[in-house]
């Protein structure tokens, strides 16, 4: 027995050979315990998350026995699955390196020894768990079928000479030309993809005694996921464990719109001018949401005080929300002074035509 179990455990020429012959196939690798352990690739795609951090979230995987398949002149014979194989998890978190806009993690599949008593090509479904974040979408189907090839070892006993995964239960067929067993829809891969969202502050100045030079002062407080971070400019915003987050800036109708990246759909915001009554300013808030229509917000009356206006909270929602900040100022010139100046005016005329006439009088006489 402990020679079958040195020969599972290493790779021999024969397997080398086999997964020659079944190309597409994935050499496993055998644990030190006689155990034989097989993997397959977890991939989540981040490049419509820009500015995001790896979102928390962990996948658990079922193995189940898949139908048997009968031979035929252009197939082999797949067999149900046998055994107890057991599959490990997998799970995300915020301090994952992304590597060319993506986190890739191993699944395993782990063959108690002995679970093979006679060789074939035996077929697994494996089917992974929903996940509950809901800016995570699969890329193809949560599920793949796993045929395993297993082979007689030189010791009289059973191994994993490869494994195919497919996304359907596909029936493979011999190549006319090499008789080898050939698949189609091959993907070892489970993807899924997660979106985020960008939020942008513009600043205007109305009316004729605006300061459009004049930097205003803005308060943006986050509440979502716990841990989340997203990013404004080259800075980091963070939430805390509890959810909470916050940025201020200073912005002027002249300068550039800030933009925060990278912020999840459930993500609420609440955006505070830090503008006092004593300046004359009226301020108005509106968003767009995406490519819709621009609406106003809701001042929160609650919260705004002397000292700032507050908009009420809005959500993201699974849109880039564009919030334009207003302030406007206007003066008439006061009655009085129009008053004051337009008799003086018109006693000037009425002078200067007496005065013609005087010395025309004068002039004839």
């Amino acid at each position: 027995k402990s020679m079958k179990k040195k020969m599972i455990g290493r790779v021999s020429a024969l397997t080398v050979a086999g997964v020659m012959m079944f190309g597409g196939m994935q050499i496993p690798a055998m644990a030190a315990t006689g155990d034989s352990v097989v993997q397959f690739q977890k991939v989540l795609q981040m490049e419509n998350a820009e500015g995001a951090n790896v979102p928390n979230v962990t996948y658990t995987y079922t193995i189940t026995a898949g139908s048997a398949i009968g031979a035929t002149a252009n197939s082999p014979e797949v067999k149900a699955g046998v055994g107890l194989p057991t599959i490990s998890s997998v799970t995300y978190t915020k301090g994952d390196t992304i590597t060319q806009n993506k986190v890739t993690k191993n699944v395993s599949i782990t063959f108690p020894d002995g679970t093979f008593t006679a060789p074939g090509i035996y077929r697994y479904v494996i089917t992974e768990s929903e996940n509950t974040n809901t800016d995570i979408t699969d890329v193809g189907t949560n599920t793949r079928y796993m045929d395993v090839y297993v082979v007689n070892d030189s010791d009289g006993g059973y191994k994993i000479d490869a494994t195919i995964f497919t996304e359907t239960a596909v029936t493979p067929t011999f190549d006319k030309n090499t008789k080898q067993p050939t698949y189609g829809g091959k993907n070892s891969n489970i993807t899924d993809a997660y979106t985020t969202y960008e939020l942008s502050l513009d600043k205007v100045v109305e009316g004729n005694m605006g300061n459009k030079d004049q930097l205003f002062n803005f308060t943006i407080n986050f509440k979502g996921p716990a841990n989340t971070s997203f990013t404004f400019g080259d800075k980091k915003v963070d939430l805390d464990a509890q959810g909470n987050g916050s940025v201020s800036l200073d912005l002027a109708d002249k300068t550039a719109i800030a933009e925060i990246k990278g912020i999840p759909s459930t993500v609420t915001y609440t955006v505070t001018e830090n503008v006092s009554n004593s300046e004359g300013y009226d301020t108005t808030f509106a968003v767009k949401r995406g490519t819709g229509t621009s609406q106003s917000i809701a001042k929160d009356t609650a919260a705004s005080t002397s000292a700032k206006v507050t908009a009420t909270s809005q959500e993201m929602t699974k849109a880039d929300n564009a919030v334009v900040v207003t302030n406007t100022k206007k003066t008439v010139s006061p009655t009085g002074i129009a008053l004051s100046v337009t008799p003086y005016a018109l006693l000037a005329g009425l002078a200067s035509a007496l005065g013609a006439l005087f010395f025309r009088r004068k002039k004839l006489s």
